[in-house]
């Protein structure tokens, strides 16, 4: 009776363990295909977390959905569960699933920095393609500059490696 109780047990944390496995990145006409909604929004504070939180995002960030870009949106206060690192104050283009006051996008490929300054307006009026290619583009100069700025504090600590 011991012995049945433990392996049942044990293939209940296996079961757990195993529920947030995601398959691998493929290509972004696919993550757009599959994610049925794709907001941009802007990160608040994180959120209160309350009890123990077993196999959990990285981050659970209070968010307001500043344009739906696909899918439907009831309300522009929401949470925002990922695994990509978040920063208040900054805004996103996220990939994912709303539902019930969360927006889920677990992989960090579903989440794309668009810096602190960002308006909606220069994708308003257009098509998904091309907002979704503005935004890309905009995520990517983003990227570029958080380097940059990572490459010059590089260099200014290996002056610190004594020769």
């Amino acid at each position: 009776m011991k012995n049945n109780i433990a392996v049942l047990l044990i293939l209940f944390a296996t079961t757990v363990a195993w529920a947030r496995i995601i398959g691998s990145f493929a290509t972004w006409k696919q993550l757009q295909g599959y994610s049925p909604d794709i907001i941009v929004a802007h990160c608040g504070n994180p959120a209160l977390m309350t009890g123990t939180v077993v196999n959990g995002t990285a981050f659970d960030l209070n968010i307001r959905v500043l344009l739906v870009l696909k899918g439907e949106n009831g309300t522009n206060s929401v949470r925002l569960l990922t695994d990509h690192k978040l920063e208040p104050g900054n805004n996103y283009l996220a990939f994912g699933y709303y539902k019930d006051g969360l927006f889920e996008a677990y992989e960090a490929c579903r989440v794309i920095p668009l810096g602190v300054n960002f308006s909606t307006d220069t994708i308003a009026g257009k098509p998904l393609e091309d907002q979704l290619q503005i935004l890309f583009k905009r995520g990517v100069d983003v990227l570029n500059q958080e380097i940059q700025s990572d490459m010059a504090e590089k260099e200014w600590v290996q002056k610190a490696i004594v020769q």
